[in-house]
């Protein structure tokens, strides 16, 4: 699976969103309210695909 990651400012309360699209995981974090290592981990835990079948993460850019 590809996890497409990048950094954006979102609500307070709300550290991490995802879209899942068939195996590429769509996912922003805000740094603000959340490291990216444990953005990556709270994906692991939302979508145990991403352990189960590995994964690759890919960084937006601007």
């Amino acid at each position: 699976m590809t996890v497409h990651l990048e950094r954006a400012t979102l609500t307070d309360g709300v550290p991490v969103m995802h879209v899942v699209q068939g195996d590429q995981v769509r996912a922003a974090y805000d740094p603000g309210q959340i490291e990216e290592a444990a953005a990556l981990a709270w994906l692991c835990i939302s979508i145990p695909r991403l352990v189960r079948d590995g994964f690759e993460v890919e960084y937006a850019t601007v």
